[in-house]
């Protein structure tokens, strides 16, 4: 099976503490991306942070890079066909997502991966499957 995290748990994966839960769901899994939303997220977060703390968080961006640059997903044109037609189920519903988890969804529906997250209820308008490894 493969995963797609998302950036909420990608955040935590790099922190100090772990969650230990989110340690042990991971610990093993080899098939584990992230899409480049997420790290265009990651590098918004550190120019929008407050100057205190941009010195560890570009740290963790460094990390992130060097483990996740050969597992970023681009947002490629099939993906984006996959996203229009995404849109247009949620039109339909009369729901919404946020373009970024509508992004994220739509790159996982397309590959068949899973979404790894703690606010499952984000993407749940897609219909894409989700774990969220710190529920258990």
């Amino acid at each position: 099976m493969s995963y797609l995290i998302d950036t909420d748990i990608l955040s935590l994966l790099f922190r100090k503490n772990v969650p230990e839960q989110l340690a042990s769901w991971a610990e093993g899994k080899r098939e584990i991306f992230i899409s480049a939303v997420t790290m265009a997220e990651q590098e918004f977060g550190l120019e929008a942070a407050p100057q205190t703390h941009r010195k560890e968080l570009e740290v963790i961006l460094q990390n992130i890079r060097e483990t996740y640059t050969e597992f970023t997903l681009p947002i490629s044109v099939p993906v984006l066909v996959r996203w229009k037609q995404l849109i247009a189920e949620l039109k339909k519903k009369k729901r919404t997502m946020t373009c970024e988890d509508s992004l994220i969804a739509a790159t996982a529906l397309h590959l068949g991966y899973k979404v790894v997250t703690r606010n499952v209820r984000h993407f749940e308008p897609s219909g894409v499957e989700c774990v969220n490894p710190l529920s258990a």
